[in-house]
């Protein structure tokens, strides 16, 4: 009886501890280990439903052609609060999407509950996605964190083609991309020998130099342009400035991008009411050129780039 009871009470621990654990899923030789930050991810067969929790990640999935079920959005760029499993406008990637996926929340703070209800076969975290984010998302499906990179989305589209069976469709997005940059670059050739001054701002006290290891940085000096930069002994990334500095950095364009909770009428209506910006020989050479940043560096994939590369053609009336 106590040698009975003792196996009963091994089997009941050893059930509690597997349920704190992720789920490791069916095994089988059609599998797939996906190596990441986090760890690995396995996932068997093609993935048939999708959620992607941020907007890059959603970018990479319509790109080649899968439509999510759900998708969560970015706070600062959301009109309202809405409500949760219901479908909501997607700025700038909305008018690829040709299904009804339901929205479960911000990258910021995803629902689990939302998620579950929708019983995903993969979960695609992106940037911003913490651990334990992978963790809890981790126990509903597959999840798979992409690359913390801005600048090279075309590694994570390989990665997510191979999972969804894409491959060949990724291909094309690269080549198409690499066609369009080459395009634009001869149609910028002239404009972009000018010196061009990239900047992110939310308010004349939060302003930041974006450099070439940016994804908008890195984008504008593979279409041709040479990035002012404060003279630094270390220049990476986004170098917080001030706006004392912004009349030394002498540059024929300036590409402003109204970061944070600001739009870009707000950024646009701020530049004009500072006598230092006002009073800057490229702002009186209507050189000065006013983007939002959530297209320009949150979405970083390849139909954000496509998008960018026309809109960058108009304003610079090429």
């Amino acid at each position: 009886m106590y040698k009975l009871l003792a196996r009963i009470l091994l089997i009941l621990c050893f059930t509690a501890a597997c349920d704190r654990t992720p789920p490791k899923y069916t095994t089988s030789t059609s599998c797939q280990d996906i190596q990441h930050e986090f760890g690995s991810t396995q996932i068997c067969k093609t993935p048939q439903r999708v959620i992607a929790l941020d907007p890059r990640s959603l970018d990479l999935l319509l790109s080649l052609d899968v439509q999510p079920i759900g998708y969560a959005e970015d706070a600062r760029v959301l009109l309202k609060t809405p409500q949760f499993e219901t479908t909501i406008d997607v700025k700038y990637l909305g008018d690829r999407i040709t299904t009804n996926p339901v929205y479960v929340g911000t990258w910021q703070a995803p629902s689990q509950e939302s998620v579950l209800k929708l019983k995903p076969d993969l979960i695609l975290l992106g940037y911003g996605g913490e651990q334990s984010l992978y963790m809890n998302f981790s126990q509903i499906a597959p999840t798979l964190p992409l690359s913390q990179s801005d600048r090279h989305w075309q590694e994570d589209l390989l990665t997510l083609s191979r999972v969804m069976n894409r491959a060949q469709r990724a291909q094309q997005v690269i080549q198409n991309h690499n066609q369009r940059i080459a395009d634009t670059r001869a149609k910028l050739k002239a404009v972009a020998k000018q010196q061009l001054l990239l900047l992110s701002i939310s308010g004349l006290d939060s302003i930041e130099v974006f450099t070439e290891e940016t994804f908008a940085g890195n984008l504008l000096t593979e279409l041709g342009f040479e990035l002012v930069v404060p003279k630094l002994p270390v220049r990476y990334g986004a170098i917080p400035t001030s706006l004392e500095i912004l009349p030394q950095l002498d540059a024929d364009i300036v590409i402003v991008m109204a970061s944070g909770d600001s739009t870009v009428s707000q950024i646009q209506k701020l530049w004009e009411q500072s006598p230092v910006l006002r009073s800057l020989p490229v702002y009186q050479a209507n050189q000065v050129h006013f983007v939002d940043y959530h297209l320009w560096s949150r979405i970083t994939g390849p139909i954000a780039t496509e998008l960018i590369t026309k809109q960058l053609q108009q304003i610079l009336s090429i």
